[in-house]
């Protein structure tokens, strides 16, 4: 069976605001939805990544839902940057979805990271592959397997 290679790219620049309360809240991250002939691969041909694994809790139902998340709420914290984007195939594939904080430029400090993401299976992992919680920079990596569907939304935190 031949996969296809898919990637849905999300660039959200500092041109894009929503207002949130009396903030405005820039969309300043990178996503990418991508269908991988071999995630192993992918940590093979990336030694020098440290991967840091997230924390992950699953919900029990017809939909697979896994909440990944790093860091914790801080006191004077703001919502810095959030993403959404799903995408559907006809037979099961193995999905990379790469999130990376900011777009460009210097960020906010950040505190927290939550992705909640659904899909028909319930195989995956979520990791901090640079920067992090305490740092100006995050990219994440989440790798579903065997599912028809990933649909994501993610909310960064920081200071």
């Amino acid at each position: 069976m031949a996969k296809i290679f898919i990637t849905i790219v999300l660039s959200f620049s500092a041109l894009l605001a929503i207002s949130v309360g009396a903030a405005t809240l820039k969309q300043q991250a990178d996503a990418r939805i991508q269908v991988v002939e071999d995630i192993a691969a992918f940590r093979a041909a990336n030694p020098a990544i440290k991967l840091i694994p997230m924390e992950l809790s699953q919900t029990k139902n017809a939909r697979q839902q896994i909440t990944y998340t790093v860091g914790n709420r801080q006191s004077g914290d703001r919502l810095v940057s959030v993403n959404q984007d799903s995408a559907s195939w006809p037979t099961l594939q193995d999905v990379k979805l790469t999130l990376s904080y900011p777009v460009s430029g210097v960020g906010a400090v950040v505190t927290y990271v939550e992705i909640v993401v659904q899909q028909s299976s319930n195989k995956g992992r979520g990791y901090v592959v640079a920067g992090g919680v305490g740092q100006r920079f995050i990219q994440v990596i989440i790798e579903a397997n065997a599912t028809s569907y990933f649909s994501y939304s993610a909310q960064i935190f920081g200071r």
